[in-house]
């Protein structure tokens, strides 16, 4: 069936109800970012968080790490290199859409996170990555 035999205006009312839930007791970016018309449902589902200070990633720069237990899929094993960019990257896309900000504290490398940034942004909702540039413009700047 073609997408233009749907009629997603019955949905609406469920996704504004999602958005709703979701904004609800988040930092005030965060809340106005999930309010953007094109915010994915998956963030909608489960919002994002984001730390309050960059200083504050301390997860190491090389070697290896071991993947917490709630991030873990096909694609992430339980312990990853991250001195292989694109597991790296992998690993941190998935924390900076379903990690807490514990968690990001503690798996993300602030020198990293700015190397890998420009390459984050390509495959992150622009809500997550607009919270980010807003709270650290140094990411911005990249």
């Amino acid at each position: 069936m073609p997408l233009d035999d749907y009629d997603f205006t019955r949905a609406e009312p469920t996704r504004t109800a999602m958005r709703a839930d979701a904004v609800h007791g988040q930092p005030q970016d965060i809340a106005d970012a999930l309010r953007a018309p094109d915010v994915p449902d998956e963030l909608l589902a489960r919002p994002f968080e984001v730390v309050t200070d960059l200083d504050a990633l301390r997860g190491p720069a090389d070697g290896s790490i071991q993947v917490p237990d709630s991030l873990t899929d096909a694609a992430l094993t339980d312990a990853i290199d991250i001195d292989d960019p694109s597991l790296c990257g992998l690993l941190y896309r998935q924390v900076l859409l379903r990690g807490s900000s514990t968690v990001q504290e503690n798996v993300l490398n602030q020198a990293r996170l700015i190397q890998l940034w420009p390459q984050l942004t390509r495959d992150l909702p622009a809500a997550v990555t607009t919270v980010w540039q807003q709270r650290f413009p140094e990411l911005a700047d990249r």
